[in-house]
């Protein structure tokens, strides 16, 4: 099901039965499902379609007497839109007792039955005779407790005058034979609501693939073929050539890898390609990133982290609501642990069932991307690990790409100072077995800083003459430890790792490079002995969290 999440605004000139959205976001449905505050009902597609898509983005056009089906609009709530709904789900209305406040009531009742109008429960309808907006109010209908009804022909339909209208209101409650939500208990955020002390600001992405981010062209060229399927003319024009599996795009994505890698950068440069290289903005609204971290998220206090993910998840809706929303979780592992592991606790088992909750494929919508990153995949529930049908490995970079991160953190150094003659090439190579959060925080980070600064305020220093000598003897006061105490933290995951075959192979040649064992022999040869000693040997690069 294609879900939307829009900002509903309610108007007077327009039947109840019908809402205006973007001819382009529900393509060639006629029908729609809303849902709101655990509530849901159907509507007709504005057939005319006075709005024009370009005015639209992410606002639905409903009438306000609709407000009243959901109990009011709350516009800190996602109203869902569900477009591929068919008229076959609307249960038949087989008696309507209604009030005609003018007109003529054969006219109306032949209307409703040509029109297969939707009546919505206990509500004042309107609907356009022969050109006239006619209001009618929905006294009682069956069976009840539906929240919509379609009229057919075989509907009976009684018109009562008002003090018959307000006698049955007030002495049956709507009256007539029960539907499947009678005594249906509120949902969650109906009542007993707590404040959670967790912040997910949104921010307008500002990291690049272009400038930001070097290597990983694979991990590029598969973030732009998921963005451009939220173009509905790109897919709709995959799913007229290749079906409707191949233009479903998921929602949801895993970057997994060591750390220090670029699971971060990644993330947030995917929420700028979003906003900066496609007509997404055009489409939705602004796009904004929200990154969260998963320690932010636990607690101490049982229930307390639960519900820390169900307000992220709330303010990822609302910020989807008004446009288009990339929810990124790093450290995603510590948030969804799988639950047959017996050494967890029951908070544990229960916090992965609260997330897997918010990620339920009814729950995201077509304007909300959900990004996790972590650094042991296999520690994830397997339940979990499926809600992210797209996932990419970020491995530790080459050569060739550490050049390209020198290059980066170094180019308005270079810019600035004449005598800085730097050779990328020596440094790529020289800095190999780093990550790139290495030589961005450590080699590069607050000590060289220091240097720099103390050789302009202290007269006795000579100036810095940041060459390539100087940097490579500043990377001689370092030593790569990330990659060494990652491989060295998983050494006892050579089964859990199958399932993950890229970094199944990254660490067997990290462990043989690096030298590390244990009991049974080096790491390398237990991989080699769980896999049979096939190796693909397969290999890309990226750019530091």
């Amino acid at each position: 099901m294609s879900t939307l999440n829009l900002n509903p605004i309610t108007k007077s000139d327009r039947p109840t039965s019908q809402i205006t959205i973007q001819k382009r976001k529900v393509g060639s449905s006629k029908l729609i499902a809303a849902e709101h505050k655990n509530t849901k009902g159907y509507f007709y597609v504005d057939p005319q379609q006075e709005v024009m898509s370009s005015d639209l983005q992410n606002t639905v056009y409903l009438h306000e007497n609709v407000a009243e089906l959901f109990g009011g609009i709350d516009h800190g709530v996602p109203f869902r839109i569900h477009t591929d709904v068919g008229l076959s789900e609307v249960a038949t209305c087989e008696a309507a007792t209604l009030h005609l406040q003018d007109g003529n009531e054969d006219q109306l009742r032949n209307h409703l039955k040509n029109e297969r109008f939707l009546l919505h429960r206990g509500l004042e309808e309107v609907t356009d005779v022969a050109g006239t907006l006619t209001a009618f109010d929905v006294v009682s209908l069956e069976p009840y407790n539906y929240t919509t009804l379609v009229v057919t022909d075989d509907t009976d339909i009684e018109f009562v005058d008002a003090s018959e209208a307000e006698r049955q209101r007030s002495t049956t409650g709507g009256g007539g034979r029960p539907g499947p939500d009678a005594g249906r208990s509120p949902g969650p955020g109906d009542d007993g609501e707590m404040d959670v002390d967790i912040d997910v600001s949104p921010e307008k992405p500002t990291v690049s693939f272009e400038d930001d981010v070097a290597g990983l062209e694979d991990v590029k060229e598969t973030a732009r073929m998921l963005l451009a399927l939220f173009d509905p003319d790109t897919k709709q024009a995959v799913t007229q050539r290749y079906g409707e599996n191949f233009a479903a795009r998921g929602g949801s994505m895993l970057l997994y890898g060591p750390p220090g890698c670029g699971k971060t950068l990644v993330s947030e440069a995917i929420a700028y390609e979003a906003a900066n290289n496609t007509n997404i903005e055009e489409e939705y609204g602004d796009v904004k990133f929200l990154p969260v971290k998963g320690g932010d998220i636990l607690s101490r206090y049982p229930g307390e982290a639960e519900r820390r993910v169900e307000a992220v998840f709330e303010e990822a809706h609302r910020v989807a609501q008004d446009g288009f929303a990339v929810l990124f979780f790093d450290e995603i592992e510590t948030l969804i642990p799988d639950r047959s592991d017996d050494n967890l606790q029951r908070h544990e088992r229960s916090l992965t069932n609260a997330f897997l909750q918010e990620m339920g494929t009814d729950k995201i919508e077509d304007n909300l991307l959900v990004i996790g990153a972590t650094n042991m995949p296999f520690t994830i529930d397997p339940a979990a690990s499926r809600r992210f049908p797209l996932q990419q490995f970020i491995p530790q970079p080459g050569q060739a790409v550490m050049r390209q991160v020198w290059e980066k953190e170094l180019s308005e150094l270079e810019a600035a100072n004449e005598a800085a003659d730097i050779d990328y090439d020596r440094l790529g190579e020289a800095s190999t077995g780093y990550t790139p959060a290495e030589i961005a925080d450590r080699v590069l980070g607050t000590d060289l800083q220091r240097d720099l600064i103390r050789s302009v305020i202290d007269d006795d220093r000579q100036p810095v003459t940041p060459d390539t000598e100087y940097l490579l003897d500043r990377l001689d006061e370092h030593q790569p430890k990330t990659i060494r105490q990652f491989v060295t933290s998983v050494r006892d995951e050579a089964d859990a790792l199958e399932g993950y075959p890229e970094m199944r192979d990254y660490v067997s040649e990290q462990a043989d490079r690096l030298d590390l064992s244990m009991g049974g022999g080096s790491l390398a040869e237990q991989l080699a002995a769980v896999t049979d000693g096939t190796d693909d040997g397969t290999e890309d690069n990226g750019v530091g969290d």
